[in-house]
């Protein structure tokens, strides 16, 4: 009898890799189990247990498992599941999702050590020169890859190898390396048996003439107290004035013991209150409608206005929850907002709450891993980023996606291309939670479902406190341009109200959606536009880094004094970026600190903390931003806000521009006037009569949608149709081409539905590669269910032409 294992490896293959296990394992092991498995000629990766059984595969012979990585499953049999679902609906492989969800730390790969062959006598004339120096080095020790490339000169390390492994003068091992770390802290205690008072003064004594040494064990049995706890290397010394040197010459005689204690690297050890914010009237009949939702409903939609306090209604609900013994799951949508949140959250549940997101290190997330999958105390409540929803929850209860319409919960890039609250909702389903949605602008999606009853609803109508909503208004560009009433790109209307606010010692935001100096350098000359080398984009300039620079591949050139075509030294820039804003603020208000927050302001690990606290505690008078200061940051003493252009946001070549304008124009306003006094907000523009600043104007939510809603309608696009959109890439633009036709062709004999294109994208080429792109509608779940299988059956014959190997395919769903 043959027993076997079907394993998921973190690679993009389509299917789990059957191993075979001897029955001792196969009793043993079960699914989520992390195993050692090899892979190809000679590679071992880490895998995990999808489920095992007596089937022997039918196209190749199961290689056996190198070893049983874990004591217990690593992985719920609930993940797996939802990986797998994952992978079906985003149509990518659950390797790619595997690799996304667990932290690298825990996917083992093997390290190669080469050894010399002890068994072998091998004659080193015959060997080329650089076999001699790799058999001679082996002669004295262990290598790896990176030793024969230094020895040897030359990149290609396995090649130089292949005639040494036919020759049987090495061999060659894989070795599984572990990369978590733990954090260990020194602690320090008496010798049990010095610890009667009788032995411990005959101790004292005998360090009579040590006294140095005297103060020590006297500051350990002081700090230790009647049970003898472990104390502190850092707490003992201080105490006791000591050194190192100190402890070891106590330690050599046996007056003191010494060990590691593995230590939590993210813990809270601030002011934690007694109890939570009292409810206003209207938050206390939000909370208790929610509770009545969730009788009928798994997911609710809270949608309140901005500055509403629908925070405070989530944390009244999530104490209950971890009152009972539950998870919560809050996801934020920019880590930006996450240090505001956490500090609001740990002020009132202190280290019940856990972090999750990408500044974090490998060892930290690695912590909080292990935290969740063990329902620790300290992991109650998770704070994250979308990939915290491929966290180990055991008892989940309920997830929170706050600002549930932001595009930020889209993952684009690598697969898996999901969205992570269409994720969470189907996680809810196989975890038994509730999932609560909050926004002052909700998704389209999310309306449809709450008017199709598939959904609870729940509204704040007012500001918390009874604060007033700020007053909105326009600066026609055209007409301030007319008027010479503008300075740089800022109209005196807006200057004077930064002045005014400033005076009455009030903050004020300037949004700005776009990072850099200016988008564009162009030669007044000749016209030329310095050009990235990889894309089909202008560099944007960067003031601040000297450069020019591409945001789509990070190639970077010094900003040039002289054009690169002409030579003349006639050269502008075009357009506003952040940093250009920020250049303006500081001419014009020369003693008020301004800030600024962008990608590139905010790349280090503290840096979002950093802008964040020094504007909370107003420090900083003026903050520059883009969409990052626009998600749910909450600053009391903010009474103006300033969108310098809002043509940049409504004139966007997307189905979805009209949605996302009126949402960001709303939330940025929202961050104005969240306390007493009335904020201000105003929208530079050329259009002042837009429809979409019409209605942010008037907090005309639902005459917005229902517009927006006709017109979705009567062009067929989400929510009443999904899409699925295919690109391919190829460095050839002819072999794309190509390669675009046929599969159109071959996927139109299979599939009657409406497919757009391929054409070429705005950014036609990024990083060398071309893009062409198809964009399908489908009409009912159905026609999807239909299409994806052709859609795999498509791909699958696309994959086995040899002309179109080298054509990149990417298939990504709801991809707006």
């Amino acid at each position: 009898m043959h027993y076997f294992v079907d394993v998921y490896l973190p690679l993009a293959l389509p299917k789990p890799f059957t191993y075979l296990v001897d029955e001792k394992e196969f009793e043993f092991i079960s699914t989520g189990y992390r195993v050692a498995v090899p892979f190809g000629k000679s590679k071992i990766y880490t895998g995990i247990v999808a489920r095992k059984h007596k089937v022997s595969p039918q196209t190749y012979d199961a290689k056996h498992i190198e070893s049983i990585l874990d004591d217990e499953p690593c992985i719920y049999p609930s993940q797996i599941i939802f990986w797998e679902w994952i992978a079906h609906y985003y149509q990518c492989s659950v390797g790619s999702v595997m690799r996304a969800s667990m932290p690298t730390t825990l996917l083992l790969e093997s390290e190669t050590n080469i050894v010399k062959n002890p068994d072998i006598f091998i004659d080193k004339n015959i060997l080329s020169d650089e076999e001699y120096l790799i058999y001679e080095a082996l002669e004295k020790s262990v290598l790896k890859i990176e030793n024969v490339i230094k020895i040897s000169g030359k990149r290609n390390a396995i090649k130089l190898l292949q005639p040494l492994v036919k020759m049987g003068a090495i061999i060659i091992h894989q070795n599984i390396k572990e990369k978590y770390k733990p954090k260990t802290d020194r602690v320090f205690r008496l010798n049990q048996q010095f610890i009667k008072s009788k032995t411990l003064e005959y101790v004292l004594k005998s360090l009579s003439k040590s006294p140095k040494q005297r103060d020590f064990v006297m500051s350990l049995f002081a700090l230790g107290g009647s049970k003898n706890q472990w104390i502190k290397a850092k707490v003992a010394f201080e105490k006791s004035n000591a050194s190192n040197s100190i402890s070891k010459v106590l330690l050599n005689k046996s007056i003191i013991e010494e060990k590691m204690v593995k230590i939590e690297r993210l813990t809270y050890n601030g002011k934690v209150e007694a109890s939570l914010q009292k409810l206003s009237d209207d938050q206390n009949e939000a909370f208790f409608s929610l509770k009545k939702e969730f009788e009928s409903k798994n997911v609710v939609l809270l949608q309140g206005v901005t500055s509403s306090g629908k925070t405070a209604v989530y944390m009244k609900y999530i104490k209950e929850i971890i009152d009972k013994g539950g998870q919560v799951l809050f996801l934020l949508p920019e880590i930006s907002i996450t240090s505001q949140m956490v500090i609001r959250f740990q002020t009132y549940f202190g280290n019940l709450v856990q972090v999750y997101h990408s500044k974090f290190n490998l060892n930290e997330r690695t912590e909080v891993w292990r935290n969740v999958y063990d329902s620790a105390e300290n992991a109650k409540v998770i704070i994250g980023a979308r990939s915290s929803l491929f966290l180990p929850f055991k008892n989940l209860d309920l997830i929170v996606v706050d600002e549930e319409h932001e595009t930020s919960y889209k993952q684009f890039d690598p697969a898996p291309r999901y969205h992570a609250r269409d994720a969470s909702i189907y996680l809810s389903n196989i975890s038994n939670s509730k999932v609560i949605l909050g926004s002052a602008t909700p998704s389209l999606e999310t309306l449809i479902n709450v008017k199709n009853n598939k959904y609870g609803f729940v509204n704040l109508k007012k500001r918390f406190g009874g604060v007033m909503l700020p007053e909105i208004k326009t600066i026609d560009l055209k007409d301030a341009h007319k008027k010479k009433r503008i300075k740089g790109d800022l109209s005196v209307d807006l200057i004077k109200s930064i002045s005014e606010t400033l005076e009455s010692d009030k903050q004020v935001i300037l949004f700005q959606n776009r990072r850099g100096y200016a988008p564009i350098l162009e030669c007044l000359t000749c016209g030329h536009m310095p050009q990235c080398v990889q894309c089909d984009v202008t560099l944007t300039h960067h003031k601040n880094s000297g450069k020019l620079q591409c945001h789509y591949c990070g190639y970077n050139v010094p900003i040039p004094i002289i054009c690169h075509s002409c030579g003349s030294p006639n050269i502008i820039t075009k357009g506003t970026g952040t940093q250009q804003i920020e250049k303006q603020i500081n001419d014009l208000f020369p003693n008020i600190a301004v800030a600024r927050m962008d990608w590139d302001s905010t790349r280090g690990k503290n840096d979002f903390d950093k802008i964040i606290n020094s504007f909370s505690s107003q420090e900083i008078k003026i903050l520059v931003g883009t969409q990052m200061v626009v998600k749910g940051l909450d600053f009391k003493n903010v009474h103006l806000v300033g969108v310098v252009n809002a043509d940049h946001l409504i004139n966007f070549p997307d189905f979805r521009s009209y949605e996302r304008s009126f949402q960001m124009l709303t939330q940025v306003a929202g961050r104005s006037g969240r306390s007493s006094q009335r904020g201000k907000v105003l929208i530079q523009t050329y259009q002042p009569n837009h429809p979409v600043i019409k209605s942010v104007i008037d907090n005309n939510l639902n005459s917005f949608v229902e517009s927006e809603l006709k017109d979705r309608k009567l062009h067929s696009y989400p929510p009443f149709i999904r899409l699925i959109r295919i690109t391919l890439k190829n460095r050839n633009i002819e072999t794309l081409s190509i390669a675009s036709d046929w599969f159109l062709n071959v996927l139109s004999q299979s599939f009657d539905g409406e497919i757009l294109g391929p054409v070429f994208p705005p950014v036609a080429r990024v990083r060398n590669y071309y893009n062409k792109q198809l964009l399908i509608k489908l009409n009912s779940k159905s026609s999807r269910l239909h299409f994806k299988k052709v859609l795999q059956k498509t791909k699958k014959s696309f994959e086995s032409i040899a002309s179109f190997k080298s054509t990149r395919f990417i298939i990504d769903v709801d991809p707006y």
